[in-house]
C-alpha cells in the first residue's frame, strides 16, 4: 500500500467505500465522474483486501503451532 494511505485504517475505509457507494446510486455510470467514482470504490476494496490478507498472514506466523 502506497506510504500516503497508510495513514487510514481499515474501518476508515469502510467508511469511505459506504459513502461513496451512497453516492454512487445518484451518479449516471455513463459520465466520467461516474466512472471515476465506481474506479475509487474498487480501489477501497483492493486496499481493504490487501489489509485484511496482511493481517491473516501476520496472525499466521504470530500463532505458536
Amino acid at each position: 500500500m502506497p506510504d500516503e494511505a497508510k495513514n487510514l485504517q481499515f474501518g476508515d475505509l469502510i467508511v469511505l467505500e459506504l459513502a461513496l457507494l451512497f453516492y454512487l446510486k445518484e451518479v449516471d455510470l455513463s459520465l466520467q465522474s461516474g466512472q471515476f467514482v465506481s474506479e475509487l470504490v474498487g480501489k477501497l476494496e483492493y486496499a481493504l483486501s490487501e489489509i485484511r490478507e496482511a493481517a491473516n498472514l501476520h496472525l499466521s506466523t504470530a500463532l505458536p503451532r
